[in-house]
């Protein structure tokens, strides 16, 4: 499960603001140029303190960015595990209000807000579909396009001295549908592979 879009939110902590970024992220590259895109978004911050967590490699790295050793890099990461995403990048910014919090108030206060912003932001995951293509003459139209309209995804449709139709689903059973409801007119042919997102909502 990942982020479906990029979420902030801002909270105030004993008079020192937390200004939490969190977005998907794919890769290592990708991770680092959302940090310094955040860097340089806040160059007045007191401290940009990051975390991310990546399928890729089960990669996790974090950083306290001058905070006191393990008070707000390693919070963060936890609170992205805690969350059950992955491919995620997070950033907190923090403007220091001029009261410390002390070591365990600076765990509390960047772990909490991560994850606090992480629990209510949207999140999706990317499901894999197969692509079919089927090709077939017009009097299979009622059937063979009512069918793909109602139950899958239709990415394209041709008419010419045939109408062909390039479709995509999670159904292992589609060919053998297609042979069944064209009475053996014609074949499902698989052409890829690929993923869609899907919102999760719970």
């Amino acid at each position: 499960m990942r982020l479906k879009e990029e979420v902030r939110s801002e909270t105030l902590i004993s008079k020192s603001r937390f200004i939490v970024c969190a977005a998907p992220v794919k890769t290592e590259d990708a991770a680092r140029s959302y940090i310094a895109q955040i860097r340089r978004e806040f160059p007045e911050a007191t401290h940009v303190c990051t975390a991310y967590l990546l399928r890729e490699k089960d990669t996790a790295r974090s950083s306290d960015n001058g905070e006191p050793s393990g008070t707000a890099g390693i919070p963060i990461l936890e609170a992205i595990r805690h969350s059950g995403l992955t491919d995620t990048c997070v950033c907190v910014v923090r403007y220091f209000g001029g009261v410390k919090l002390g070591t365990g108030g600076l765990s509390r206060a960047y772990g909490g807000c991560t994850l606090d912003t992480l629990q209510a932001a949207k999140k999706a995951e990317d499901i894999p579909v197969k692509v079919y293509s089927i090709t077939y003459p017009y009097d299979l139209s009622g059937v063979l396009e009512g069918w793909v309209r109602r139950t899958y995804e239709v990415i394209n449709l041709e008419y010419g001295e045939q109408v062909t139709c390039i479709f995509a689903g999670d159904d292992d059973s589609i060919p053998e549908q297609v042979r069944n409801l064209s009475k053996g007119k014609t074949e499902a042919t698989f052409l890829r592979e690929e993923f869609r997102e899907w919102e999760v909502t719970s």
